[in-house]
């Protein structure tokens, strides 16, 4: 998205609720980039600026002051925003064609005469399903074309008509209310202004969402307008211009069924987040399984069937029953992450967004209609095809993928056999199938609009011309993180959503999340996920630990977090009293061990980790820290027993390899101890000098002298 620098010192001085430096920083843009309208504007708000200076200057107390400097500083930022609004569609050649399109007609966009002509296709729609179905048809199709043009033009105009005025956004709100105009339209108008109100906070669009939500009977009218108003948020222009949307904001959160809903929401934009990595997940563990057990594998060249073997009948005459099982067990872990809310199907349908059709913005975010114009072709090929009306009716997909699921049915059923097309008429074919009751719920419709919102902004050829809620690196889409939502009523889900993220393995994310917990707040599981994430663990286990100082896994981190900081001794008590509650806890037994073995008591460690291999002789946890054991110990011929074990695997560990160098290097087998160091150096990429930092003191007790440590470093 292209911006002005100049435009941007004015937003930086309006922040700053600096009036006269953002008049003069407009004053400089506006000497090179001149218009009369806006020159015009600028000198009227110079004009009250400078009376009300001199009103001060004379030594005048207005009790008004205040009101009428933010006032002052409202009306700055309208003209900078309506003419950064202007500069960005100016310099983007894709948002000028949409600006020219859309406000070169001669069409009047006043709302009456939008509304007029919105319930009018209703109307007309509703009279030609009275008419003969074979009479009606071609006036349908054309009624269907002209309605579509209209809307694109409408579409065009809210995405590129600049900031609202209070009239204006009026008389599109009560459009958008009206159970005269249809829902669809409703929707797409929605998308309009959100998208607008994104690239430029507008108060007005901004509570025109938050109204729509508040009071549609439409679900999913309502449901894009609260998408819409979350994502229109901008929380810096609201703290320090319009301060007032914050106490709007929170009458709104009042309501524990909205938290519970944008709690709901904040969930499901992370799914949205996580829809490629979901993808990778599918495509690398539970597709070649199903490939795999299907009677298939996967070469260099693609996807080749097996040949069959008629042995295996015999020799396996329960594998085809187990196979069956299998892909069973892989459809299902599909269908667990579907049920969650992961979007499985982005990965499939990303490729084929390359239909024409998707050249048109609005048909990214347009409801699904098989009236659509642009895909009468097919629609009226396929009317009576069973198989296609399920799918589009019940099927889990959101409204782009289902144009590009019509799309592509019409490029492939040539190529299938008749037999198959056949089945496919009678609705044989299985699909997947969503219950009705499902379809309606509010959850099912916030999750289907934001799949076509990823969508748009991830594939969508001129999507550099948006914000990008989706942004990866600015975490926009953790709207629970906005300073506008501390110390209101939904701070109450905080904990509920940073542990969601930690859960996903977003750390990044939970400590932007906690970042924002107002101090009344900051309770055991804020101190206990703070140090979860890394946020100072030493200190937040111990502020948890003084909350609830009998909680185990308060505890259990504790004394982690005093290992890594090397306080073993601290630590070795608190997993003894740890193992006081769970004695036969491995974890336990086991940090015990290692931290005995730091502390040089080795012979308490050996016991515990003999008594753990006995028990487990395969553990390789076990086995590591007790190989390291023996080691520091100085029993190496033990330790090099449990090196050779831990060594014959596969890929063995880095660290294993390591160890067993200065376990050989201490025994004094110099040779086998360089091939070990050369092999970690090769496999890690370390320096050569970490070798000896690494286990610095132990080299030193080990006898190990500064010219063999150099001789070392020589032959490395």
């Amino acid at each position: 998205m292209i911006k002005s620098e100049a435009l941007t010192r004015v937003l930086e001085c309006l922040i700053a609720r600096n009036l006269g430096e953002a008049i003069a920083a407009m004053d400089s843009f506006l000497a090179v980039h001149p218009h009369q309208i806006n020159t015009d504007r600028l000198f009227a708000i110079r004009t009250d600026y400078q009376l009300m200076a001199d009103y001060w200057r004379h030594g005048f107390k207005d009790p008004q002051l205040t009101q009428l400097y933010d006032n002052l500083l409202k009306r700055m930022y309208v003209l900078y925003a309506n003419i950064a609004s202007n500069y960005t569609v100016r310099h983007m050649p894709f948002l000028s064609s949409l600006f020219y399109k859309a406000h070169m007609t001669a069409r009047d966009w006043s709302p009456q005469v939008i509304k007029e002509d919105l319930e009018s296709y209703v109307s007309d729609v509703a009279l030609l399903d009275l008419e003969p179905e074979h009479t009606s048809e071609a006036k349908r199709s054309d009624l269907y074309a002209r309605h579509y043009r209209s809307m694109v033009e409408l579409f065009d105009y809210i995405l590129t008509s600049g900031l609202w005025t209070d009239s204006f956004a009026a008389g599109i709100e009560d459009v958008l209310l009206a159970p005269t105009v249809d829902s669809n339209d409703q929707q797409l108008i929605i998308s309009g202004v959100m998208l607008s109100a994104m690239s430029y906070f507008d108060v007005t669009k901004f509570r025109l969402l938050m109204h729509v939500y508040q009071q549609a009977k439409d679900e999913e009218v309502r449901q894009r307008a609260l998408i819409g108003w979350v994502f229109a948020l901008d929380s810096v222009i609201i703290l320090y211009i319009y301060p007032e949307v914050r106490e709007l904001l929170k009458s709104v959160l009042e309501d524990e069924h909205c938290c519970q809903e944008l709690t709901e929401l904040q969930k499901q934009v992370i799914y949205c987040i996580n829809a490629e990595q979901d993808n990778a997940t599918i495509q690398k563990e539970i597709m070649p399984d199903i490939i795999k057990h299907q009677g298939f594998h996967i070469t260099k060249d693609g996807v080749e069937e097996q040949e069959e073997d008629p042995l295996r009948d015999i020799l396996h005459p329960n594998e085809a029953e187990e196979n069956l099982e299998k892909v069973e067990a892989s459809f299902q872990k599909m269908i667990a992450m579907q049920k969650q809310g992961s979007d499985i199907y982005f990965g499939g349908f990303s490729q084929m967004k390359r239909f024409p059709f998707f050249n048109e913005m609005v048909n990214w975010l347009m409801p699904f209609d098989m009236n659509h114009p642009e895909i009468q072709t097919a629609a009226n090929q396929f009317k009576g095809n069973r198989f296609l009306k399920t799918m589009m009716k019940n099927g889990p997909f959101c409204n782009s993928d289902k144009y590009s699921f019509v799309l592509a049915f019409e490029q492939v059923i040539g190529q299938l056999p008749q037999n198959v097309r056949n089945m496919l008429d009678r609705g044989e074919a299985a699909v997947q199938e969503v219950a009705t009751e499902e379809i309606m719920k509010p959850a099912y419709i916030r999750r289907i609009y934001l799949q076509d919102l990823y969508r748009f902004f991830r594939l969508f050829t001129q999507r550099d011309a948006f914000e990008n809620i989706f942004d990866v690196q600015e975490q926009k889409y953790i709207f629970f993180a906005r300073s506008l939502f501390s110390g209101t009523p939904i701070e109450q889900h905080f904990n509920e959503i940073t542990s969601f993220l930690i859960k996903k393995k977003r750390h990044r994310d939970a400590i932007e999340m906690l970042a924002n917990y107002d101090l009344d707040r900051q309770d055991f599981q804020y101190f206990m996920m703070c140090a979860y994430v890394g946020q100072d663990p030493l200190k937040n286990y111990s502020r948890a630990l003084e909350l609830q100082p009998e909680n185990e896994r308060a505890m259990a981190g504790y004394a982690r977090a005093l290992f890594s900081k090397f306080k073993y001794q601290e630590a070795l008590e608190l997993f003894d009293k740890l193992l006081s509650l769970q004695p036969d806890k491995k974890s336990y037994l086991l940090n015990k061990a290692v931290c005995q073995t730091n502390l040089q008591q080795y012979d308490e460690a050996e016991k515990v980790l003999f008594r753990l291999n006995y028990e487990s002789p395969d553990d390789i946890y076990v086995n590591r820290v007790l190989a390291w054991t023996l080691t520091c110990d100085g029993k190496y011929e033990q330790a090099e027993k449990f090196y050779e074990q831990l060594l014959s695997v596969e890929e063995p560990l880095s660290e294993d390899i390591l160890n067993n160098g200065y376990c050989l290097w201490f025994s004094g087998r110099v040779d086998e101890a360089v091939d070990c160091f050369r092999r970690y150096l090769k496999e890690t990429g370390q320096s050569k000098q970490f070798i000896l930092d690494n286990e610095k003191e132990l080299i030193r007790i080990k006898g190990i002298t500064e010219p063999e440590c150099q001789m070392m470093l020589y032959v490395l």
